[in-house]
């Protein structure tokens, strides 16, 4: 089997402690080819000896490292997400020692200090993605360190494949809706009101509050008389992203639009996890309102891709006058 194939990705680097060893080695091996003294070239034996038992051990262990990843199937930026791992060792004599996962940014993902001889062991590691859009995860990287450390021997596990991150959320609403930016249609009285039709009236129970009580009827029959009225149906909702702006590239200006696509992020999983309807409208792109948080990715995949564009592009659509809307956008632009 060519080395190519039973390796692929290989990589070896010599460690510092490797590096010091080594040199000793050379050093070692002078002083005994000009004493010509038999302890000396005993020692030098030994040292070389243990120098290729390190690569070869090592070469051994990570052939039989096998690792399966899971990788996250939803993120947002700056959020921490989970990663699944399965490590197996399927070599029967050597245990494997100082395993490593670096991502594809060549951060440690996760550190196994010792996994003995047949042992499958499954973990789970956190990372984050620090900007929104589509991110590429993998390959990983697996490191091996034996004990003599001689070296760090590394190869390729997993393939490469695209996440769509989405905007990063704030952890409040509080400042998300500025005066003047919820416009309601006339004679609104809210998203959940008990304005709707009469369903019945009933004898007053524990519990009830006391505005569901109909004084015209209780004062009629002398006692009181609650109403129940049908809920009225949550208004649609739709939050508009404004990609406009004449200064696409200025770093400030970048800055101050991430912060609305946050906004608008956080108003659209806010609303769904209520079970209220929410409509996304980036640019000229326009996502129709759902309730259901099912769709949410539907939803936020126009706020993870939109990018700042020149002030000339077009603007957002006119919505109908009928609907909430929300528009947000950045002072900086």
């Amino acid at each position: 089997m060519r080395w190519v194939s039973s390796f692929p990705g290989f990589g070896l680097r010599l460690t510092r402690w490797g590096a010091v060893y080594l040199a000793a080695m050379v050093l070692l091996a002078l002083a005994a080819a000009n004493t010509g003294n038999n302890a000396l070239v005993m020692m030098l034996g030994l040292a070389m000896g243990s120098f290729v038992l390190s690569g070869t051990w090592s070469r051994q262990v990570l052939g039989k490292l096998e690792v399966s990843i899971d990788p996250p199937r939803q993120a947002y930026a700056g959020s921490f997400v989970t990663v699944e791992l399965e490590l197996a060792n399927r070599s029967r004599l050597f245990p494997a020692y100082g395993l490593a996962v670096r991502d594809e940014r060549g951060e440690v993902l996760l550190f196994v200090p010792l996994l003995r001889a047949g042992e499958r062991r499954r973990l789970v590691a956190r990372t984050q993605f620090p900007c929104r859009g589509w991110q590429t995860v993998g390959p990983w990287r697996l490191e091996v360190l034996l004990p003599l450390g001689f070296f760090l021997k590394s190869k390729r596990v997993g393939t490469a494949h695209r996440l769509l991150v989405y905007p990063r959320l704030l952890p409040s609403l509080a400042s998300l809706l500025r005066p003047g930016g919820d416009r309601r249609r006339p004679g609104s009285t809210g998203e959940r009101g008990r304005e709707g039709e009469v369903h019945q009236l009933r004898g007053f129970r524990d519990g009830d509050e006391r505005r569901q009580i109909h004084w015209k009827q209780s004062a009629r029959q002398q006692r009181l008389i609650s109403v129940e009225r049908e809920a009225r149906q949550a208004e649609p909702l739709y939050v508009v992203v404004d990609p406009r702006s004449r200064k696409p590239d200025d770093p400030q200006v970048r800055e101050a639009f991430e912060v609305v696509v946050s906004r608008a992020a956080t108003v659209v999983v806010d609303r769904l996890t209520r079970g209220l309807p929410v409509g996304v409208v980036v640019g000229r792109r326009i996502v129709e309102p759902v309730a259901r948080l099912d769709r949410l990715g539907t939803l936020l995949q126009p706020l993870a891709e939109v990018e700042l564009c020149a002030s000339d592009a077009p603007p957002p659509p006119v919505l109908r006058r009928w609907v909430l809307e929300l528009r947000v956008a950045t002072e900086a632009a």
